[in-house]
């Protein structure tokens, strides 16, 4: 009789298919196609055009924080307009513009050897600040154009 319950409760799947003439695209393209969905260049490049507008205007016109509010805001502006989240292109760009921009403005210390971290900072931060802006501003696109 435990045979027989044994029997009852063990169950076989085959959930995926077998390829028997080789004709499927190997697991390798399903990866690019994915990574491609991810970052693209063009948003990137789109995403760096505005951060650097954004960090420039907000640098002269607000005294202290101004660059990273302006990076902030300009990612916010880049997730409100794409239909797609641009989290990996926001952070990236402002973490390549806010860390140039570090390094300008702490050129002597970097010189000094005393700035790499600072830099660093700077880089962490423009990344954080950009998926943020870029986080919020989809959500809030997300938000307002979903039907109630």
């Amino acid at each position: 009789m435990a045979e027989r319950t044994d029997q009852l409760t063990e169950t076989r799947s085959a959930d995926h298919e077998v390829d028997l003439d080789g004709s499927s695209e190997p697991p390798r393209g399903r990866i690019r196609e994915r990574a491609g969905t991810l970052f693209s260049p063009k948003r990137f490049l789109v995403a760096l055009a505005l951060v650097a507008v954004g960090v420039f205007v907000g640098g002269a016109t607000i005294p202290l924080a101004g660059g990273l509010l302006g990076a902030f805001i300009a990612a916010f502006l880049l997730g409100v307009a794409s239909e797609r989240r641009p989290m990996a292109e926001a952070g990236t760009a402002s973490a390549a513009v806010l860390g140039l921009s570090t390094v300008f403005d702490s050129l002597a210390w970097i010189l000094a050897d005393n700035g790499l971290a600072i830099v660093a900072l700077g880089a962490v931060l423009g990344l954080v600040l950009g998926a943020l802006g870029a986080y919020f501003g989809s959500d809030l696109r997300d938000g307002l154009t979903r039907e109630l």
